[in-house]
């Protein structure tokens, strides 16, 4: 089975050859849109891995291998954004696999959609600061 358009092999986020297969297509919530949009959700396998697969003098060639038949390693489920092409865990098993990566657990942001996301975070912050104040019990005098 092919990987679809949005993917995190074709976008930079994991190197050739990574155990990667695509599972659903699916709505979940995007931090950085701040919204739910539709992503693709993919199993990972990162780690030492036994098992049985493509011939070792063809792998260079391969963009990828299949999670099937392997043994040993991390397993989890991750999205990624087709908006936005952010990369999030789907679960604890997303957050585990992302750690064995070397990742940061809470996800990658796109680096050409990381100052809308800093934009919309700050815009966030400031209306629940002006809402804390806005609840203040002292009246105003005529």
């Amino acid at each position: 089975m092919a990987l679809p358009q949005h993917n995190p092999i074709d976008f930079g986020w994991f190197n050739k050859g990574v155990a990667l297969d695509h599972i659903s297509t699916i709505q979940f919530f995007c931090e950085c849109c701040g919204k739910e949009t539709i992503q693709e959700q993919f199993k990972l396998v990162v780690g030492q891995v036994l098992g049985f697969g493509t011939p070792f003098f063809v792998q260079p060639f391969m963009k990828r291998q299949s999670t099937k038949g392997k043994i040993g390693g991390t397993r989890g489920l991750i999205t990624q954004c087709t908006v936005c092409d952010s990369l999030w865990p789907f679960d604890h098993t997303g957050r585990e696999v992302l750690a064995a990566a070397g990742i940061s657990v809470d996800g990658l942001i796109s680096e050409t959609h990381i100052a809308d996301y800093e934009k919309r975070k700050a815009e966030e912050s400031s209306t629940t600061t002006t809402e804390q104040n806005s609840k203040s019990k002292a009246r105003k005098l005529d």
